[in-house]
């Protein structure tokens, strides 16, 4: 039988050495992963010939494209690998099967963040590749809907004969456009004050590591990652109100704002729900034109996270949800 596209499934497993295989013990099913081949080559062609004699590999590894719909549950995976990884803390509200997640990249310091073994396959034909490393990452939010976009980087692939039995699927919580609000203040102490309304809200954070490669014989693809300069982009489509139009002040005087996006899902155990709140420092860095929304004149704020002294922060997720751990 042919390699049906519809029958390859993606699992993965958390790595204890980053680059060193371990089994993928995990199966996703609202993060989607689709993995290709990218290489680095060089042809000769000498004189007196119209095509190249030879062709060299110089440098091989994987990409892959993140997809899918964001749960309250899934999302500790990609956060965990592009923004570091702290271990959750057990909430007790009262048997204590709820946990918190906090995810906070460091201003001025190294991140610890966590990398991936990725098995993809149909059971017959299939494939693996380690050091998976999240190295983009964002959210595209709407009324409609909510998007996970975002780019995964890992070593050279391996054919394997089988895909790791039995892997845990982890159970879905969707979040759901009904359960967001969003919130834009003036300082961090207000964060959570002032409720806007949003037509669209996109964000992400890319370029946040870069491969390392040297001459040894014994590495088949990249030897590691070292952290790079971030990039940052967050627009915020808006109506052309009153409201809307604050953020033109605070582009003009080179001010910071605070915005808020929470969503609450269903309760988890006594009074606590699952969560999902990103709080972020931003600047106004530049704005679109004026367009009509569906009958309603709006405007669009570019905007990028940026480091507030007084918070000691750039960005911070907080998930609440019944996963104890990766």
């Amino acid at each position: 039988m042919p390699r049906a596209s519809i029958a390859q499934r993606v699992q993965i497993g958390v790595e204890t050495t980053p680059g060193t295989a371990v089994p993928a013990n995990r199966l996703l099913q609202a993060l989607g992963i689709e993995k290709s081949i990218e290489i680095e080559s060089a042809q000769f062609k000498p004189a007196g010939f119209k095509f190249p004699t030879i062709s060299v590999v110089g440098k091989e590894w994987t990409e892959a494209e993140l997809s899918g719909t964001p749960t309250y549950t899934e999302l500790v995976y990609p956060l965990a690998s592009i923004l570091g990884y702290r271990d959750p803390t057990q909430l007790n509200p009262p048997s204590g099967t709820a946990y918190e997640w906090i995810f906070e990249p460091k201003a001025n310091a190294p991140d610890t963040v966590k990398t991936f073994t990725v098995e993809q396959g149909d059971g017959t034909t299939n494939e693996r590749f380690t050091y998976g490393l999240v190295t983009e990452f964002g959210m595209n939010i709407s009324r409609e809907e909510i998007e996970i976009e975002g780019t995964m980087l890992g070593k050279r692939i391996e054919r394997v004969s089988s895909l790791t039995a039995n892997p845990t699927a982890i159970r879905l919580e969707p979040i759901l456009p009904t359960q967001i609000s969003v919130y834009l203040d003036t300082s961090h102490t207000a964060l959570g004050t002032t409720k806007i309304r949003p037509i669209s809200i996109e964000w992400s954070i890319s370029d946040r590591f870069s491969p390392l490669w040297v001459l040894d014989s014994d590495i088949d693809s990249f030897a590691a990652v070292n952290e790079a300069e971030p990039d940052t982009e967050l627009n915020l489509l808006i109506e052309a109100d009153n409201a809307g139009m604050t953020l033109l002040d605070t582009m003009r005087q080179g001010a910071k704002a605070f915005l808020r996006i929470k969503a609450l899902g269903p309760t988890i155990e006594g009074a606590t729900k699952y969560e999902f709140t990103m709080d972020a420092c931003i600047v106004v860095s530049d704005s679109a034109e004026f367009s009509d929304e569906d009958g309603t004149y709006a405007i669009q704020w570019a905007c990028s996270f940026a480091y507030d002294q007084a918070w000691g922060k750039v960005l911070s997720i907080k998930l609440v949800n019944d996963v104890s751990g990766l």
